[in-house]
Parts: structure tokens; C-alpha cells; sequence
């Protein structure tokens, strides 16, 4: 990526004896919707961490309203922070970050940066105002998906001799980048696999409700085997289809996010874990605050997705289920802890189980 590392940037470094005030401008929603319960988890693990790590934390939410986001700078800079995460919603971050940056604010990016052409578009202030970002490796996500979802259905191809798999996709949107990156690791196992035919591929918008309405139409007209979705919230509308048709033919179905909390869960193969990388978001700029991150760690891309049928799953989501998050020891990933550990999900259950 083409953004700087300036150490001192235009943020004086304090020591942490002051208490850090973030502002988080959430894109999704506070409560149950119909795009699931992502946006909502991912504050929920934020506020974990930020309890550990001493830092105040603001959240505003954007109601996945493009628009209103891009209007909420005002609202952001009220609460003075110290430093602001956006998420890079629909392409829709760049006139927020012009804006904070214009008042010396720092800048972390969450789960959705810009891309090689965004960066382009962006002045060296812009790019170096800009002091980290932490994203999923949401290709690998999509390739796994299907290739877990395959390897599901490979006894129910076999049973019924087809020479073909017939897969149904349901993308995210059009423009942010996780439902690109997805997307583009989907069209991989595509391209490496010869008996899959791609009966459509369409965006749904990350909701349940428009998911239910494409495929309950596609099923009207079509055999399907496999039905992928970008997230679990369009994976629970195509298993509430199928119910209603009550097709003879099993479909297998798989999703992102570990969405806990639906009638519809679980589906039959879930990736997820990444909705904990708020909390280590927190962690970095702590440490970048401190001085204490080297400009090699400060943007972040991580292998973070896990299947659903391993064992951590199980822990993780029914800490969420339970509300339980504080069980979780978050500042042993900071650079400021003697013996600093990795970030990763199997590390988050295991300072659990510690304790």
C-alpha cells in the first residue's frame, strides 16, 4: 500500500497516563438488523478492549447510510478525540479523512481501507495522516468458503453421480472492499475447478431479506448444490428459502462472520473471527500512540478466518452469546506487555482459559 509512516506525525505523543478518547464511526447498526449482527459484535469487542487498555471509546453509528456517514464528520470532531477508525464503507471514506486530517486528527483504518487507486487520489498529508490500518484477508475468506463448501457437498454429488456442482453466489455489494476481495478469491476456486458451474452471481446487499427474495426466485428456475454468500446474514435468507420450497435436493450453504444470534444459525459452514479485530485495532494504536510500533507493523493485513466447525468457534461465539467479552485478556497482545503475544482468535480463547 502506498501509505507513509511518519513516527512523530502531526500527533503530539503523550504518555499513556493520559487516558485516549477514540472515536469509532461504526457503519452498521447498534442493535439487531436485517444485515446481521457484524457491526454491532464489532463494537461490542472494542469496548472489551478498551476497558483493558484504559481508552475511552466513542462509537457513532451510520445505519449502512453512505450518505449519513459522510455527514457525520461534525459529530466526530465534537467529541475531540485523539484518534478516529473508519471503516471505508461503499468507497465513502475519502471526504472524511480530507476533513480530519484537515484538524490534525489521526486516522486508523478498520476491516475496509482504500485501495491502490483511492490512495492514488490522496494527498501525501491525506496518505500520512493515515497512521495504521488493520484488514481481514477477505480473499482468502472467499476462496476457503467455497472450497470448504465443495469438500461438503462432495458425498451429495457422489451420491447423485453429477458430473457438475451448480453454485449460486451471493455478494455483498459492489464497491467495498471485502465484497471485492471475496468475490475475487470466489472467481479463483471457479477458475480451478472444472465441474463448478455458476448458476448466478449477484449482490444482495448484505441482507437477509433481499438474499431470501433472490434465491427463493433462482430456486423457482433452477437446480442448485452449493449456495456461497459474503456473509451470514445473506446465507440465513437462502436457508429460510429453501425451508419454505422444501426442495428434495439437499443445498449446502456457507457464509461469513460467525453471526450467532439468528433463528437461521447455523448454516452449514461459516468463516469468521475477523469481527474480533477492533479490539486489536485498539491495541495498535495504543502502541502507535506509545511510540512503541514499528512502522513495518503499523498496516496490517491478517490471515484471521477460521472454520466454523473448529472448536474455537464454539467459545467465541458463546462469549457473545453470554455477553462475556471482559473474560478476555486484551492487552497482552500490546507491545507494552513484557511478553507481548500474538494476535490471533486460538490466542484470544487460550488468556480465557488462563484465567
Amino acid at each position: 500500500m502506498l501509505l507513509l509512516c511518519i513516527v512523530l506525525f502531526i500527533h503530539p505523543i503523550t504518555t499513556q497516563a493520559k487516558e485516549l478518547k477514540v472515536v469509532f464511526l461504526n457503519p452498521g447498526f447498534p442493535s439487531q438488523n436485517t444485515t446481521g449482527h457484524f457491526w454491532q459484535n464489532v463494537t461490542r469487542f472494542m469496548e472489551a478492549a478498551a476497558a483493558d487498555l484504559s481508552i475511552n471509546l466513542v462509537t457513532l453509528y451510520s445505519y449502512r447510510n453512505h450518505v449519513l456517514m459522510q455527514s457525520q464528520v461534525e459529530q466526530i470532531l465534537s467529541h475531540e478525540p485523539d484518534y478516529v477508525v473508519l471503516v471505508n464503507e461503499k468507497g465513502k471514506a475519502k471526504s472524511i479523512a480530507k476533513q480530519l486530517v484537515h484538524h490534525n486528527i489521526p486516522i486508523f483504518m478498520l476491516l475496509n481501507s482504500f485501495n491502490e487507486q483511492e490512495l492514488l487520489q490522496l494527498s501525501a498529508k491525506v496518505r500520512q495522516g493515515v497512521v495504521g490500518s488493520l484488514l481481514p484477508n477477505n480473499f482468502t475468506a472467499g476462496k476457503k468458503l467455497l472450497t470448504g463448501l465443495i469438500s461438503l457437498n462432495a458425498d451429495v454429488i457422489e451420491e447423485n453421480h453429477s458430473q457438475f456442482i451448480y453454485v449460486l453466489a451471493l455478494q455483498g455489494d459492489f464497491a467495498t472492499a471485502a465484497a471485492i476481495q471475496r468475490q475475487r478469491g470466489f472467481n479463483q476456486v471457479v477458475s480451478e475447478t472444472k465441474q463448478l458451474i455458476v448458476v448466478d452471481s449477484t449482490v444482495a446487499n448484505w441482507d437477509k431479506e433481499q438474499a431470501y427474495q433472490k434465491v427463493k426466485g433462482v430456486l423457482k428456475r433452477q437446480h442448485l448444490d452449493i449456495i456461497w454468500a459474503a456473509n451470514d446474514a445473506m446465507a440465513f435468507g437462502a436457508k429460510k428459502a429453501i425451508e419454505e420450497i422444501n426442495t428434495q435436493h439437499p443445498i449446502i450453504i456457507g457464509g461469513i462472520n460467525w453471526d450467532v444470534g439468528d433463528p437461521h444459525y447455523p448454516v452449514n459452514l461459516s468463516y469468521g473471527g475477523h469481527v474480533s479485530l477492533g479490539a486489536y485495532a485498539l491495541v495498535m494504536i495504543s502502541d502507535i500512540e506509545s511510540n512503541i510500533l514499528p512502522c513495518s507493523a503499523r498496516h496490517q493485513i491478517v490471515d484471521i478466518f477460521e472454520a466454523s466447525d473448529n472448536e474455537n468457534q464454539q467459545v467465541f461465539s458463546q462469549a457473545l452469546l453470554d455477553n462475556n467479552l471482559e473474560q478476555f485478556q486484551f492487552e497482552q497482545f500490546s507491545l507494552q506487555n513484557k511478553l507481548p503475544v500474538k494476535f490471533s482468535v486460538n490466542n484470544m480463547i487460550m488468556s480465557k482459559r488462563r484465567h
